[in-house]
């Protein structure tokens, strides 16, 4: 089968496209045909070996995926073979989805509804999972509550909108450039401020008649941590999910106490698989609702997985798919 591989750490030069042999699952393992497969950014610290995982090249980049079951364990009761899925959490201790078959375990599995399309399920991958996770798990987001989305139009940032919304919230966003603005306002973004030309702090004050947000989804922490302190309102939480540029932040400790402001990090891996798996059940049956949506940005052949991962380190809105049939 054709897969995508690394053989050494470093930039998208070494991504390789190449024959490996088709596996075969144990026991407890499901072999799924791949359909497609998103890009993300962790795909990228995994190359770079910013993120190091315990499956050292060679190795098959790839976390999300989705496709037909091909085979099955003899351990296995959830699926059949035929069955659609969509899985995420590869290529950490295994082998990944940039490839034409990939093995998940039965955990991982996530059935997809008839009418929700393999590239949407892909696509819906890690980012919706996080936004959840970030918003409902952590933040404890409750209908009613003001939102702000600092980054919206990024992939968990713009998975978080639309499930805020879809949850009831009202959603305020930050955002740069007027193709990113009209993006998130058509997610479901109430106002959208460009953190690069406005005063945020201003604006959402403005926004919110002075009292500021209930919950603010925080993507760039070490950047912006400061800033979401002076907007969040009395009681308000703060929910991190992306580092940003540095690994250390700072924090008003004289304003947080003032407000009794709390600031909560997330991290979706300790969800574990099945309750990521759960997660993305509840989240492809919205999407199948219709309520929420993935942005996606381009589709590709799998054998341009370099161009994929050059896109992604530039400006790009959307998701990056990568098709394994094409």
């Amino acid at each position: 089968m054709k897969a995508v591989r690394i053989h050494e750490f470093g930039g998208p030069e070494v991504l390789v496209y190449e024959d490996i042999r088709k596996p075969d699952p144990e026991p407890s393992q499901i072999l799924v045909k791949v359909a497609a497969a998103s890009v993300n950014p962790v795909d990228v610290a995994v190359r770079e070996d910013r993120f190091p995982t315990p499956k050292r090249p060679p190795k098959t980049l790839g976390s999300d995926g989705a496709g037909t079951v091909e085979a099955i364990g003899a351990e296995i009761t959830t699926v059949r073979p035929g069955d659609r899925v969509s899985f995420s959490g590869l290529g950490v201790g295994s082998e990944g989805s940039y490839a034409e078959y990939a093995l998940i375990a039965e955990a991982q599995a996530v059935p997809l509804p008839g009418s929700l399309s393999f590239v949407d399920a892909a696509a819906l991958g890690m980012a919706f999972p996080a936004a959840y996770y970030g918003l409902v798990t952590r933040g404890a987001l409750k209908q009613g509550e003001t939102v702000l989305v600092q980054g919206a139009a990024g992939g968990v940032g713009s998975a978080s909108v639309q499930l805020a919304k879809a949850l009831g919230a009202r959603v305020l966003a930050t955002a740069s450039g007027p193709g990113a603005a009209e993006l998130v306002l058509s997610l479901g973004a109430e106002a959208v401020i460009d953190f690069k030309s406005e005063d945020v702090a201003a604006r959402v004050l403005e926004l919110t008649d002075g009292k500021g947000v209930d919950l603010v989804h925080e993507l760039v922490l070490s950047v912006n941590l400061p800033l979401d302190v002076k907007l969040v309102a009395t009681g308000g939480r703060i929910v991190g999910t992306g580092q940003g540029p540095s690994p250390e932040a700072t924090v008003p400790i004289g304003e947080a106490l003032g407000k009794d402001v709390s600031v909560l990090f997330m991290n979706l891996n300790n969800a574990k698989r099945a309750g990521v798996a759960a997660i993305s059940a509840e989240i492809a049956e919205l999407a199948a609702a219709g309520k929420v949506k993935p942005v996606i940005g381009m589709e590709l052949p799998l054998a341009e997985a370099r161009r994929a991962h050059e896109l992604l380190e530039g400006d790009h809105l959307g998701k990056i798919v990568l098709l394994p049939g094409a």
